[in-house]
């Protein structure tokens, strides 16, 4: 018997997790399918009270089959859906998910944009299956940037299910970036990405304004790579560092981060709108997006820091980004000390995202399994 947490247990981690200092920003639940809970709505209301961001993993049947229940998680407090998109094709799903899935995809997506709830694309990558799909897959969010939030690749990690497949060899050498700009052709180049660690400068900055300030997202530079793409009126991909001198901006902001403890909110928002100024392409930017209209959404950013602070703006912007998650061939300590993602088991133990798919799983699950469940 496989062990599934009551109601009552998950709203005991939520509430451990809600008190821990930093506090998590955002919870995402996945499974599984999470949507296969008659009461995950509820789950998602109590995560919601506790001002926690909200994020859905789902394979997006259940929200195409039933456009209420859609409705009702957005009413609770639904923040993001993460939906799983591997691919345009059917055979595709059909062999590596056991079942036709693209016009539940197509429906999923219409269903959240009717509801204005929002969306990242999920995607797993597979060599020789899907790799060939990543620049029609990109396209699909720039086009669908008005709900598509972001697109993150996941290349396969043999870990769980597919740790004994037997094509995993075959898999091992991948050049995301490069096949960005390949398939692409140059639209968007390696060079446009960077590891996530490059907005830890500005989140030490942009904490003098949160009222709950987030963790830093210091994680090595191996886990994964990012940028903003803007989509103009035309459907041209724009990244966001083609607006700005990247280098000019970032040694300004770090040089700003370091002392941003001695400085007053006015002082900060004077340097980071001055150097905003001073590295910005304002060619590109007039000629996109509009000089007025970018700095009042610089600003707001800063002192209210939301997609909603972007205005009209967020309409045309997506995360673009690639997240190299370890299996036991790739598996590295100074990685997982460094990790962002965290797993929450029952007993309360936070667990580093990698270290709990290859280490910690499969005993902790034989552990719950079969137990007799609370009331």
């Amino acid at each position: 018997m496989e062990y599934e947490p009551t109601k009552t247990e998950l709203v005991d981690i939520l509430t451990f997790l809600s008190q821990r200092t930093p506090k998590p920003p955002a919870i995402l639940f996945s499974g599984g399918e999470p949507l296969e809970r008659e009461d995950i709505h509820e789950i998602i209301g109590a995560a919601h009270k506790l001002k926690f961001m909200t994020i859905l993993a789902t394979n997006g049947i259940h929200l195409a089959e039933n456009p209420d229940l859609a409705a009702k998680l957005k009413q609770n407090g639904l923040n993001i859906v993460y939906l799983q998109f591997d691919s345009f094709h059917d055979e595709f799903y059909e062999k590596i998910r056991g079942k036709k899935l693209l016009q539940y995809k197509y429906k999923a997506i219409e269903v959240c944009r009717k509801l204005d709830m929002e969306i990242i694309l999920v995607t797993t990558l597979m060599r020789g299956f899907n790799d060939q799909e990543v620049g029609d897959i990109i396209k699909f969010a720039a086009k669908n940037s008005d709900i598509i939030r972001g697109l993150i690749f996941q290349p396969i990690a043999f870990t769980g299910r597919a740790t004994d497949n037997p094509f995993k060899e075959a898999w091992r050498d991948w050049r995301f970036a490069e096949e960005v700009e390949s398939q692409l052709n140059g639209e968007i180049k390696t060079t446009d990405f960077f590891p996530m660690s490059v907005m830890t400068s500005p989140i030490k900055i942009m904490r003098k304004f949160m009222k709950k300030p987030w963790p830093l997202f210091s994680c090595s530079p191996h886990c994964g790579i990012v940028n903003w793409v803007y989509v103009s009126k035309s459907g041209k991909m724009i990244p966001i560092n083609h607006f700005v001198n990247f280098d000019k901006f970032f040694r300004g902001i770090l040089k700003t981060a370091q002392n941003v403890d001695n400085q007053s909110k006015f002082s900060l928002l004077a340097t980071l709108f001055m150097s905003s100024t001073l590295s910005m392409n304002m060619l590109l930017v007039t000629r996109e997006v509009g000089i007025f209209t970018l700095m009042r959404a610089i600003l707001k950013m800063f002192v209210s820091p939301s997609y909603q602070s972007l205005g009209p703006i967020r309409r045309r912007i997506f995360l673009l980004g690639c997240m190299a998650f370890m299996d036991p061939h790739t598996f590295d300590v100074n990685r997982v000390r460094r990790c962002v993602i965290h797993y929450v088991t029952p007993n309360l133990k936070v667990i580093p995202f990698c270290a709990y798919n290859n280490v910690h799983r499969i005993s902790t699950e034989e552990n719950y399994a079969g137990k007799t469940q609370k009331p």
